[in-house]
């Protein structure tokens, strides 16, 4: 059996969501995120591990932790249990179904004061700032380009100097001939995981004009004409990356 591939077809919160329409994240979208992740990024687990072990390094008790374009909250999970009330987690979305789903995950926390998930737009204003880490997963892809360079501005400055963004994005090959071997290759992974065609391709579709990816090179650009100088890649697998981005001291 293939790496990430289910067992059961029909099992609870698998994901056999067909769109039929211009992509967004609704309800059906939400009831089977987590196993949609898992069946459709590359890597998925092992990006999750990195992700929280980098930005650990970064925490710092009593400042803020954001992670925009939260969902229902995944990428934070191992920070909130292993940082707990030490800081204070925001974490925002502007998918009312994700937000609902997301407030339920961490509804303890909430109560007990250090978890806030709330609704923000990217194309607006940061919600808080003295951030040490922000994490950005698979979302900004989701953005107008015309505001990207707006949004990375605004995590720059919501950064505590010595803070650290984490950002995962879908990107594409430096070139037409390797991405076409990218895609590809993320294909075949997505069929191995029992997508079948019919779901494989109008998705594809569906996605076209709403997740908008640049090359690696792009992203640092915008990153380093928002002010950070400090920007490294720490995994990759075929056409996603992670970033981290250091604001200086």
């Amino acid at each position: 059996m293939k790496p990430n591939q289910n067992k059961n077809k029909d099992e609870k919160g698998q994901d056999n969501y067909i769109p039929t329409q211009k992509w967004e994240f609704n309800k059906e979208v939400t009831d089977v995120f987590p196993n949609m992740l898992s069946r459709s990024i590359p890597g998925y687990d092992s990006m999750r591990e990195l992700v929280y072990r980098m930005a650990r390094n970064f925490v710092k008790e009593g400042t803020n932790v954001l992670d925009i374009g939260c969902s229902t909250g995944i990428s934070s999970e191992l920070l909130i249990k292993n940082f707990g009330a030490k800081c204070n987690f925001i974490l925002t979305d502007v998918s009312e179904p994700m937000i609902e789903k997301c407030r339920e995950k961490y509804a303890t926390e909430i109560k007990d004061g250090y978890v806030n998930v709330k609704y923000s737009d990217l194309r607006e204003k940061l919600p808080v700032k003295g951030c040490s880490v922000i994490l950005s997963c698979l979302t900004i892809q989701f953005t107008p380009i015309e505001y990207r360079q707006f949004i990375f501005k605004n995590i720059f400055e919501s950064l505590e100097p010595g803070g650290a963004l984490i950002l995962v994005e879908k990107v594409m090959g430096n070139s037409d001939d390797i991405d076409q071997v990218l895609v590809k290759e993320y294909y075949d992974i997505k069929r191995d995981n029992q997508y079948t065609e019919e779901q494989i391709k109008t998705k594809r579709r569906s996605l076209e004009g709403s997740l908008v990816p640049l090359t690696i090179n792009m992203n640092e650009q915008l990153l380093n004409i928002s002010g950070f100088r400090k920007v490294d890649t720490f995994w990759r697998y075929l056409n996603f990356v992670a970033l981290i981005a250091i604001k200086e001291r």
